[in-house]
């Protein structure tokens, strides 16, 4: 054989060469092949810890975005000192001493220091803060109420249309900021959106129920009018320069008797005339005691003048007093009645003429000497009026005081306080205005008297079975602005959860919202932030009322203060009574238009007893809140409540005595506060990491 025919291996100086490099080969590969493996390992469990701790970064972002602590931080250093006071909040957003100092300022004083840091991006940054819009209610047709028909109701805005707009700025005062709480009093001031407009605007007058005679009423014998009487019917004595002749024959034409004493007539002027040399000042207070001794079916006589009169002539001597009084008005029947802006047929006194400004309690309010009688002071509503803080220092500890004695006002009886650091119930009043738990507002049941004179039930419980039913409701439900958040996976949070609950400054009672829909809001041209919906239903509204011991059985037991029934149980589902909270003025509260009210019979439904009211549809009216699920912070509010007034009944009144009954609504507000377009995109950056690190 040749050499050129010789195999490879024939050339190799070690035959096992060729096997032992591909055993090699096969090792090297091997050995690649786990150094990959383990190098996958490696740097795929680096990536798992920096992804977790990159989650745990987010995580605690979004915490100190949503917390408030009362401890000290390195997040509020600046290039200078003090820098947190002043500089652009997203620089110091997890700042605790720039949250807290925020905490305390109204929404004017954060949009004013917002403005003064974004000269040129005020729009994305700066959000003014709360609007109050209001609607007032205008009565067309007073005369035909007055003689029992139907109230025709028109809606009123601005001139230029729309709603009147407020802002509502409130502040924060004695705040201390606990471990995982937040106590604090807190008064609001209200400034009109529209300055160039507000004469020409709140200097509107429309025709509406006057609130004064209501509250005298709802704080007089048997709820009667003889406020009317006591007040008219004295200054008619006078203004008509009433003889003692005039004064005698309408007496006996009240009750023709031969036991009247001589000089009757006279005993009757020197007890109910304010004419000077006769009863003067104090005619009106022997007139009210004498309505008020006629009330009262144990009283058998009355004194007039220091002489004894029998109960029949007592009757005889108030029905006096009532003619003079319609004798006054009925002398103004082509002229109005002042101060009320209306003629005699109009109803002047119950119904009254007056500027959208003072009804609204903007201004200083409307004069009505009804009430001046019993109150002395002007009549609003009160819907934007402004407090101070040495106003609502004061009403504190008259509260305070009551409360010490056994009587509980509906005013504010101490701090109130929030949940704010801690992400279980975070935002969440746990304590409003000194009240752990809501009641009646008027004890009766719930903290009654020892034989000592001193108070021996607790103010926060244990409360005595016939109190609220035995169910006393504790103060609970979001401030406004926060709700319990999510945080990627610390807690359910509203994802899990199909209701919310906030808390009615109004009702003074906790709310639950009921989710509605997921859906998106723009935070800026690329970017969406998710959000959940929750609307006020019936169900809400049905949870929220107070209708213990409603039976017909109890209604005289509670009069009698044997127990408590609770304030809604007379009104519609859907509705709320006021007056135990509004000093016995015949408040009813519901949703715009008396959207979602129901009652038994389609007849008695508030809406079909009004012309000019249509059955609400839509956005409009309806009460409702979107919320960013992580944070927990609610984006956009949109609440929305209306005021009405039920016209005390016309049973046994001395003056205003053919009307109905009927429920006539005063006003509608819708309360709104948005989120920025800077935080929406905050929010939408946060939901994007997790979303990302979830992945």
């Amino acid at each position: 054989m040749d050499d050129d025919d010789e195999t490879p291996k024939a050339n190799l100086a070690w035959p096992g060469a060729s096997r032992a490099i591909a055993r090699n080969a096969t090792l090297l590969r091997a050995i690649g092949l786990v150094a990959f493996v383990c190098l996958s390992i490696v740097f795929s469990t680096a990536g798992i810890y920096l992804r977790s701790w990159e989650l745990q970064f987010k995580i605690q972002e979004l915490k100190d975005y949503v917390l408030i602590s009362n401890q000290p931080d390195s997040a509020c250093e600046g290039a200078i000192g003090g820098e947190w006071v002043y500089g652009a909040i997203e620089r110091f957003m997890g700042c605790e001493a720039r949250q807290r100092e925020d905490f305390t300022w109204s929404d004017k004083e954060i949009y004013d220091q917002c403005v003064s840091t974004h000269q040129f991006s005020e729009a994305k940054h700066c959000q003014r803060g709360r609007e109050v819009r209001v609607m007032v209610y205008n009565i067309t047709n007073p005369q035909a109420v007055v003689e029992g028909l139907t109230p025709r109701i028109t809606e009123i805005g601005r001139k230029s249309g729309g709603e009147f707009v407020f802002y509502k700025d409130c502040k924060t005062f004695d705040t201390e900021f606990g471990p995982t709480e937040t106590e604090f009093s807190e008064y609001c001031y209200y400034t009109y959106k529209y300055p160039a407009t507000e004469e020409v605007d709140l200097s509107q007058q429309v025709v509406t129920v006057n609130a004064g005679l209501m509250e005298a009423i709802g704080n007089s014998v048997r709820l009667i009018d003889y406020i009317v009487p006591v007040v008219w019917g004295t200054h008619a004595l006078d203004y008509l320069n009433a003889t003692t002749t005039t004064a005698e024959d309408y007496i006996r034409g009240q009750l023709l008797s031969f036991s009247w004493p001589n000089n009757f007539g006279d005993h009757f002027l020197n007890q109910f005339s304010p004419e000077r040399g006769r009863a003067g000042f104090r005619a009106r207070d022997n007139a009210r005691t004498l309505f008020e001794m006629v009330l009262d079916q144990q009283q058998e006589y009355c004194m007039v003048n220091g002489t004894q009169y029998d109960r029949n002539q007592c009757i005889s001597m108030a029905n006096t007093l009532n003619i003079f009084a319609r004798r006054y008005y009925e002398s103004f029947q082509s002229y109005n009645i002042h101060p009320y802006g209306l003629r005699y047929k109009d109803g002047a006194g119950l119904f009254v003429r007056a500027r959208i400004g003072d009804l609204l309690g903007y201004y200083s309010g409307y004069e009505d000497p009804l009430s001046a009688y019993l109150f002395p002071r002007k009549v609003s509503w009160g819907v934007v009026r402004s407090k101070t803080q040495v106003e609502i220092s004061a009403a504190t500890n008259a509260g305070k005081a009551d409360a010490r004695n056994g009587v509980m006002n509906a005013g504010p009886l101490g701090r109130s306080k929030v949940v704010s650091n801690t992400i279980d119930s975070l935002g969440s009043y746990i304590q409003y205005q000194g009240r752990t738990f809501v009641t009646e507002f008027d004890w009766h049941g719930c903290r009654p008297l020892g034989s000592t004179g001193q108070v021996v039930v607790p103010a926060d419980g244990p409360y005595p079975p016939q109190c609220n039913g035995g169910a006393p409701l504790r103060v609970t439900g979001s401030r406004g602005a926060q709700v319990k958040p999510r945080v990627w996976s610390l807690q359910p949070g509203v994802l899990a959860d199909d209701n919310i609950v906030l808390f009615s400054p109004t009702l003074m009672r906790p709310m639950r919202y009921t989710f509605v829909e997921d859906l998106e809001l723009s935070a800026d041209s690329n970017n969406f932030v998710q959000v959940r919906r929750f609307e006020l239903l019936p169900p809400g509204l049905t949870e929220a009322r107070m209708s213990f011991n409603c039976e017909e059985a109890f209604r005289l037991m509670a009069s009698a203060g044997v127990l408590n029934r609770g304030s809604d149980c007379d009104a519609h589902q859907g509705m709320f009574d006021l007056r135990s909270v509004s000093h016995q003025v015949p408040y009813m509260w519901s949703l715009p238009h008396f959207y979602h009210v129901e009652t038994a019979d389609s007849t008695q439904h508030p809406r079909n007893n009004l012309i000019g009211f249509v059955t609400p549809t839509g956005p409009r009216y309806r009460n409702m809140v979107l919320v960013e699920p992580e944070s927990g912070r609610i984006v956009q509010s949109m609440m929305k409540e209306q005021i009405s007034i039920k016209l005390y009944a016309e049973d046994g009144n001395y003056f205003f005595r053919t009307h109905k009954s009927v429920i006539i609504p005063l006003y509608w507000t819708f309360e709104t506060k948005n989120a920025t377009t800077a935080e929406r995109q905050l929010l939408a950056h946060f939901q994007s990491a997790f979303q990302g690190l979830h992945a």
